[in-house]
């Protein structure tokens, strides 16, 4: 597999598939394919605890298959750009609507941050382990922090997109007001990704 995101706000990734090979990507995120390929959504497992803990379906990731040598292209639901995150030792945790495709090889699950994030209080995750790279979107231009130890940086939870699990983290409300915004307080050392616009 050989991945590129495109340059831009109008993001899109192009992957590079031989006959045989998978990414796993996020539902209906296909734009178009040369050659041939097959489509199947995860049936079990930690894939679809995915989509369980965010009680959405179309949040669960597919397994795109090449069946014969293809270039596919992949983009996601909302306008803004596609980087690359590299996978280490770690666990790369992504808001569950920035996740875009990654090799079949890594581990995904589900998980969140805050103590009630259907409720605005905190965000659903999808982490991803393993070795290459994630490849996520977010809203507007996506930026990388690198944070020192000890180094602290506030994200708005409408802005996060992703981030490494060796931050501390902890949600918290803009104010007392009950429909105040939540806001993630992130520790370092470590990488948090953001988008420049906000989700709704």
């Amino acid at each position: 597999m050989d991945a590129t995101a495109e340059d831009g706000l109008a993001g899109a990734l192009v992957v590079d598939l031989n006959a045989g090979e998978t990414v796993l990507a996020a539902s209906g995120s296909l734009v178009d394919h040369t050659g041939s390929v097959r489509v199947e959504r995860a049936r079990e497992g930690a894939l679809r605890s995915v989509a369980n803990a965010a009680r959405q379906r179309e949040v669960t990731p597919v397994r795109v298959t090449a069946t014969a040598e293809t270039t596919a292209r992949f983009a996601p639901r909302h306008h803004g750009e596609v980087v690359a995150c590299p996978l280490g030792d770690g666990t790369l945790s992504v808001a569950r609507d920035s996740f875009l495709a990654a090799p079949t090889n890594v581990r995904v699950g589900a998980g969140s941050i805050g103590n009630a994030p259907t409720r605005g209080m905190g965000l659903f995750l999808t982490e991803v382990s393993g070795d290459g790279h994630a490849y996520v979107a977010g809203r507007g231009r996506v930026e990388r922090l690198d944070l020192d130890a000890g180094e602290t940086h506030v994200v708005a939870a409408a802005n996060l997109v992703a981030f490494e699990d060796r931050l501390g983290v902890t949600v918290e409300r803009v104010s007392a007001m009950e429909d105040a915004a939540s806001v993630g307080r992130f520790h370092g050392p470590g990488a948090v990704w953001l988008a420049t616009r906000r989700r709704e």
